[in-house]
């Protein structure tokens, strides 16, 4: 193909025998970008891994495999031939830009180390380029920035640092391996709007990997679907994206649009709230000697009725996952008032009874810390019915019955974390959470670690169950699509406090305060 940056031709990636990836072939023009879009596992990341010559130990590429990067065939198992080529005309963007810095070192000296190892030895041009690199990637304070830890940056601004690192050289060819996936919705977006200005100003190409169709949407000129290593369907993002032909590209277009059919709200309840919460206050000790308390949550007042789901939205750091905290009994408040099933724990210092316990569940975000990888799942999930005096002879039964409800087999409960998968793993732990029979159940960020499709086969689970068991919810989350369809009213926080709460659907379409509405603006929304 004349005039093409990039080319793959039958790119096999192969382990033991078995192909990770299978008979890939896509190509990339100078300025284009193009989409790789696909589950977790479904050989994105391999394929960039094969491009830089980066594959793990004991995986290798096919002999009949061909890439061609400007015109000259590439040995990605030449790491003499490869090594002048990476940062300099190919350079990569990684997903967590938190495990990708070097805590120890301030963003200028890493962005430094990078211009070093380009050959820039002057010290004096080195330092005007790190500030010149910090404008580009829109820093408003280059000079500051420079000069800061990893750990005191946001999520953005470490995203930006990586950015910049990777375009000290002006590349060719930038790869982008889910850079947004980490990221809040407000944050994503300036993200995404970054790369195109850039990429506008720069003219290079992009390899864009994500799992996101909305985000490929607003970047990518061409989309690659990729499903358990084989390309099922590529071509121009507009047709791709509004007219389908393959089953599982449809599956994927279809799981977005299923956020916009929302499940049946609750009826307002009279009863008595199962969770009343009044003017909650929570300080975490200041880190320095002279500095201040930093208040997490300040002054919160939300209620849940029974078999109500109240979404939590808000960015991180916006005091949510304090707030489960608090309700739970793993921290105490500094002040206010939490009525736990009609009893208030200000008067209890703030303690649950063993029989609050019992009524309040909790699931957590990553469901692979949350079970401890040497237990069974019968032994992990036998953990709560015995801590909770629950525990019986017919345990096995109740077990079996629990994963039941969520939709896995009784023979689940003979494996290891590590032989399910993240949407498995999850659905033990709501299992697990639903064993003592809650009145309410807190879930904090419990898909946002999981692909789209595998999010939407969790969260109707969820759904079903507490329409099967008059459940109340306290839903956690920063994505507003799925905190919307979850939820029957949401309650909005920013920097520790609820600015806006309402009923779900009319706060999503009609915010009223300034911090909701960018929120809502934020929502990367796919080709109509």
């Amino acid at each position: 193909m004349i005039g093409k940056l990039l080319e793959i031709r039958d790119l096999d990636v192969i382990i033991h025998g078995r192909k990770l990836v299978d008979s890939i072939s896509f190509a990339l023009a100078p300025g284009e970008t193009v989409a790789l879009i696909g589950e977790s596992g479904s050989g994105k990341s391999m394929t960039a891994s094969a491009i830089m010559g980066l594959l793990p130990p004991g995986i290798t590429m096919a002999a009949r495999s061909a890439i061609v990067f400007d015109g000259k065939p590439l040995d990605p198992a030449d790491e003499t031939a490869m090594r002048p080529l990476r940062g300099r005309d190919i350079s990569v963007v990684f997903q967590d830009p938190m495990s990708c810095l070097n805590p120890f070192m301030t963003a200028g000296a890493q962005i430094d180390e990078a211009l070093r190892r380009l050959g820039h030895g002057d010290g004096t041009k080195r330092r005007a380029r790190i500030l010149e690199l910090l404008q580009l990637v829109e820093m408003s304070d280059p000079a500051t920035i420079a000069s800061r830890y990893p750990h005191e940056l946001s999520g953005g601004q470490q995203q930006r640092v990586m950015t910049a690192m990777a375009l000290a050289a002006e590349p060719k060819l930038l790869i982008a391996d889910e850079p947004t996936s980490a990221l809040d919705a407000t944050v994503q977006a300036e993200i995404l709007a970054l790369l195109r200005r850039l990429q506008d100003r720069l003219g290079n190409a992009m390899l864009f990997i994500t799992h996101d169709l909305a985000a490929a949407s607003q970047l990518a000129d061409q989309i690659v679907v990729m499903h358990k290593g084989r390309c099922v369907e590529q071509g121009p993002t507009a047709e791709v994206l509004l007219s389908p032909k393959d089953p599982y590209t449809r599956m994927l277009v279809s799981t977005r649009t299923m956020l916009a059919e929302l499940p049946a709200t609750a009826p307002r309840s009279s009863a008595e709230p199962l969770l009343a919460i009044s003017g909650l206050q929570y300080e975490y000790p200041a880190k320095r000697l002279f500095s201040k308390p930093f208040r997490a949550v300040d002054g919160i007042s939300i209620a849940i009725a029974p078999g109500e789901t109240l979404g939590i939205l808000g960015e991180s750091g916006s005091g949510k996952s304090t707030l489960a905290k608090l309700i739970i009994g793993l921290a105490r408040p500094g002040g206010g008032d939490i009525a736990l099933f009609g009893e208030s724990l200000a008067a209890r210092n703030f303690r649950l009874t063993p029989a609050m316990r019992k009524r309040c569940q909790i699931i957590f975000q990553n469901p692979y810390g949350a079970l401890n990888p040497r237990l069974t799942i019968e032994k992990a999930m036998r953990e709560p019915l015995e801590l909770l005096g629950l525990s019986g002879p017919d345990d096995r039964a109740k077990l079996g019955s629990a994963l039941a409800d969520v939709n896995l087999t009784p023979d689940y409960l003979g494996r290891y974390p590590h032989q399910l998968s993240g949407g498995q793993r999850q659905r033990v732990c709501i299992a697990r959470a639903l064993l003592s029979e809650p009145s309410l159940l807190i879930c904090d960020e419990i898909v946002s670690a999981l692909d789209a499709t595998v999010q939407m086969q969790v969260l109707r689970t969820l759904k079903a169950l507490q329409q099967k068991r008059g459940f109340a919810m306290l839903f956690i989350g920063h994505d507003i699509e799925i905190v919307r369809w979850v939820s029957d009213r949401i309650a909005v926080m920013h920097r520790g406090k609820v600015v806006e709460q309402g009923e779900a659907g009319a706060l999503v379409t009609h915010p009223v305060e300034a911090y909701t509405r960018k929120l809502v603006a934020a929502m990367p929304r796919p080709i109509a």
